[in-house]
């Protein structure tokens, strides 16, 4: 991994990101098994969300996402507190279609 200056400068800004998270607002159905419910992602980059909600779910779950205008999306949590948790997506969204989503929320 190259750690020259602006890499590592670029690191501690994302806090070990791969990408900017970019704040979204707006409720999507999430779907483990047969469990539905509709959350709230606060906040989203190509690569994952971060998701309110108050249901349990468990560090290395798989379940679906679905946001607006966009088939179910496979992620898996990456992280738990006590009424959200984070998500990585199995496949990273384009960046157009980030962006198309958050000039919608």
């Amino acid at each position: 991994m190259d750690m020259s200056p602006v890499t590592h400068s670029k690191m501690s800004v994302l806090e070990g990101r791969r990408a900017e998270r970019r704040t979204f607002s707006g409720e999507i159905m999430f779907r483990k098994g047969v469990k539905r419910a509709m959350v709230q992602v606060r906040d989203i980059s190509e690569f994952g969300a971060r998701v309110g909600g108050v249901f349990l779910v468990h560090p290395d779950d798989q379940f679906y996402l679905t946001l607006p205008g966009l088939a179910p999306i496979s992620a898996r949590v990456a992280w738990v507190t006590q009424f959200e948790f984070g998500c990585e997506f199995t496949h990273p969204i384009s960046p157009m279609v980030l962006e198309a989503l958050i000039a919608r929320s």
